[in-house]
């Protein structure tokens, strides 16, 4: 299901490229085929901006398509089932780095002692007087 469902996601991915795509190729014909016919009619604007939109619409499949080409949406051990020996952390010690650094926080009991008695500063808005 997995790669009919992607294949359904490329395709409904295109489908706003292919109907503005559409548009453009209609107002090539309606004006001559030529880009001075288009703007003589006055739909200069308009596939201007149909461009544009449609170059928008394109960045998803394009980045979809470059992820793909470069191998850059495979994530090192996202494949991993329940069971599997997991990776080693490679010597990290959540716990240890955790009590460092609680323990260099109450290092300065100055800090802590002046942070408990000061009375908090009420906001000043405006000019300030004398």
């Amino acid at each position: 299901m997995g790669s009919i469902g992607s294949v359904f996601r490329w395709l409904a991915a295109l489908i706003p490229v292919a109907y503005i795509g559409f548009f453009l190729w209609h107002f090539m014909g309606v004006g001559g085929n030529t880009a001075e016919g288009i703007v003589g009619i006055g739909l200069g604007p308009t596939v201007l901006g149909l461009s544009i939109v449609a170059l928008l619409f394109l960045i998803g499949p394009l980045v979809k398509l470059l992820r793909v080409a470069s191998g850059a949406n495979r994530v090192p051990g996202a494949s991993v089932k329940v069971g599997d020996d997991l990776p080693a952390t490679e010597g990290f010690d959540a716990d240890a780095a955790f009590a460092r650094y609680m323990s260099k926080r109450g290092e300065n009991p100055a800090v802590v002692e002046e942070a408990a008695s000061a009375e908090p500063q009420r906001p000043q808005f405006g000019r300030k007087t004398g």
